[in-house]
């Protein structure tokens, strides 16, 4: 026993419904074929239809539609300067983000070695005098009681 053939017609009609679902209407702008409302996309419909039932594929349909109406109707095909440049802002801003972002860790890491490197007179308590200004506070003093 042989599996039964693929029925032509369903075949065409799914092609159809794929197509003109997914190909935007060269009659609506902003809208499938499918989803326009014109009664020139439904005779574009049966164009595809006729087209499918003729053996045509699913490449030779898109490629006559190219040609007939323009690039437009396969969807948005972005230009490639605009892709490229967001890409490459995009990548200039991460270069920008990892620098100041090593940037500011370098310097919080040099404040903690500044603190732990001091002098040992910096860190004394707020009311601890050292030699040195005790010396310098005598010194004053005698000159004042000179006087």
């Amino acid at each position: 026993m042989t599996a039964p053939a693929a029925n032509p017609d369903a075949d065409a009609e799914r092609l159809l419904s794929q197509l003109s679902n997914e190909l935007m209407s060269p009659f609506c702008p902003g809208r499938t074929i499918a989803s326009c409302p014109s009664d020139q996309a439904r005779k574009l419909e049966d164009r595809i239809l006729a087209d499918a039932k003729a053996g045509k594929s699913r490449a030779e349909i898109e490629q006559a539609l190219v040609e007939r109406y323009g690039a437009e109707i396969i969807g948005y095909a972005p230009q490639p300067v605009v892709l490229y440049g967001a890409a490459g802002a995009g990548l200039a801003g991460a270069v920008l983000l990892g620098w100041a972002g090593r940037r500011w860790l370098r310097g919080r890491r040099a404040a903690v070695g500044a603190i732990s490197t001091a002098p040992t007179e910096a860190r004394k308590p707020a009311g601890a005098v050292s030699k040195a200004e005790r010396d310098a506070l005598d010194d004053a003093l005698d000159e004042i009681d000179e006087f």
